[in-house]
């Protein structure tokens, strides 16, 4: 009897990357959290997601970009084509 799909043919789940926190921790002065207090109110938001949102504007500029892909143009093709029909006239 022929099965519709079989356990060895189910596809695998792929797992995720676990993602890896480290804890920094840095003073402020108390005008400096009453400010960011008062940001933050007036955002509707809280000091954490706002110091998080911050940094993260800031090192996205600095991410490793993936290198671009390398093509080849259509005369470099042209130019191989060429040099495969020449072999074979020669021939």
């Amino acid at each position: 009897m022929l099965q519709e799909n079989p356990d060895y043919l189910k596809s695998k789940k792929s797992k995720k990357k676990k993602v890896r926190y480290k804890k920094i921790v840095f003073k402020i002065t108390d005008r400096q959290k009453e400010a960011l207090e008062v940001l933050c109110k007036r955002q509707n938001t809280t000091p954490v997601r706002f110091l998080k949102s911050v940094i993260r504007k800031q090192t996205s500029r600095y991410r490793s970009h993936p290198q671009p892909v390398s093509y080849v143009t259509e005369n470099q093709l042209q130019l191989f084509d060429l040099e495969v029909e020449a072999s074979v006239n020669n021939k």
